[in-house]
């Protein structure tokens, strides 16, 4: 490391951060205590149901700590910690309790301020107090001129009052700028003692005061269930309303033509009742193209023949120079299929009308245990997933109803590339 950056260390925004933390770790290992003791004598008391509430406020209380340590990790430390989601709760007084009294983020709490006792003290010896000694050795000289006071040592020589370590009296001035010395190194030195015992609590509140993994898995299988349920109903919806205002209607129109023909055959003007049955012929057969697009929307009658036919159909309709590139060592299962057909439909049509490109290449390709599908294009780049009004978020949700993820790498002046990874098993 750099001598001029050692020199400036101790003055970065970091170290003071650091050093504000360190000096808050003491109170609050206090305050943690506090908490440890009063969770553990309730817990202890509550074998008789009488104090079974308190220790729900208690725990109630160590989550609220909880939260006030990934405050300060946010503010001080540029920690990250995302809160644990809240335990379902029973209807009652008694889901209430059950809420609390069963909240596992509330018991990691308890684990995280129990360990913190000691750590907390570390870092404000670390932390907090070697610098404060340090700026106190670099004062040493004029602390020592202003102290009126005088010691004297063993042998009854009266020194002036200051640091004495052993019997050993700094009170001259060579001996005050050797302290002066000790200070400076003790100021340059100390953002590095500090970060040791931060060191820990970076590794330990992630894992104790944010949310478990299998918590976020199942908010994030709560999450998807729902948007499941959403897309289906409005699957549901589309049908209906494309079979009502569409074919619905032409079948409606198309009885009433046969019946016109009937009637005119019964007359005996037979070219007009031919004529009428000739156009009604015709109207079947559009009826039924336009009742195949509809279910090809379900399910792509081009997928029977498998994914790789299906791409190449859909790379020969694109509205750039497609190239299509497969390396499956077996069939996907029928859901994922269909998923990475239309992923890489809406794709193309969206490299077709937004990117500015010469040519597209869509590939799909399996490896540990995940299906991989690009889409690359060398257009004008600048895709977002996050941007106003991008379409790309409606595709990312619908991947993660089937365990997927989406990314996006699109630098402005591209190229661009969009990824779907899924599960190979549906």
């Amino acid at each position: 490391m750099a001598a001029g950056t050692i020199m400036r260390e101790h003055l970065t925004a970091r170290s003071w951060r650091e050093r504000l933390y360190s000096l808050l770790s003491l109170p609050l290992a206090a305050l943690g205590l506090a908490a440890v003791v009063l969770t553990t004598i309730l817990g202890l008391l509550s074998a008789g149901l009488l104090f079974l509430p308190m220790l729900a406020l208690s725990l109630r209380g160590d989550r609220a700590l909880g939260a006030l340590y990934r405050t300060l990790a946010r503010g001080l430390l540029r920690l990250e910690i995302a809160a644990p989601p809240q335990p379902p709760r029973a209807p009652g007084l008694s889901g209430l309790m059950g809420q609390h009294l069963g909240d596992p983020a509330a018991w990691r709490v308890c684990l995280y301020l129990l360990i913190r006792i000691p750590l907390g003290v570390l870092q404000f010896t670390l932390g907090f107090l070697w610098w404060a000694y340090g700026l106190l050795f670099l004062c040493y000289p004029l602390l020592w001129k202003l102290e009126p006071q005088h010691a004297a040592d063993k042998s009854g020589v009266v020194h002036s009052f200051g640091l004495e370590i052993g019997g050993f009296y700094f009170d001259t001035w060579p001996r005050a700028l050797l302290v002066v010395m000790i200070g400076v190194l003790v100021l340059l030195t100390s953002p590095w003692p500090s970060r040791l015992p931060l060191l820990a609590d970076r590794f330990l509140m992630p894992r104790l005061l944010g949310p478990s993994t299998a918590s976020l898995r199942l908010a994030q299988l709560t999450e998807t269930r729902a948007h499941a349920i959403n897309e289906a109903a409005a699957t549901l919806r589309r049908i209906e309303r494309d079979l009502h205002d569409g074919a619905q209607a032409r079948l409606v129109a198309l009885g009433m033509r046969l019946g016109r023909a009937e009637r005119q055959l019964a007359q005996g003007n037979t070219e007009l009742g031919r004529s009428l049955i000739r156009e009604s012929r015709q109207e079947a057969k559009e009826i039924i193209s336009e009742l195949r697009e509809l279910v090809s929307g379900i399910h792509p009658p081009a997928l029977d023949a498998g994914l790789g036919p299906a791409l190449t159909t859909l790379a020969a309709r694109s509205a750039i120079p497609a190239q299509v590139e497969l390396d499956l060592p077996e069939r996907p299962p029928a859901a994922i299929e269909t998923m990475l057909y239309f992923a890489a439909a809406e794709l193309l049509a969206n490299a077709g009308k937004h990117s500015g490109a010469k040519a597209v290449t869509v590939s799909v390709r399996a490896a540990a245990g995940r299906l991989r599908l690009l889409v690359s294009d060398n257009g004008k780049g600048g895709v977002r997933l996050d941007g106003s009004g991008s379409g790309l978020r409606g595709l990312a949700e619908r991947v993660r109803v089937a365990d997927g993820v989406l990314s996006a790498v699109s630098p402005v002046g591209g190229p661009t590339t969009i990824s779907i990874e899924l599960p190979a098993l549906g």
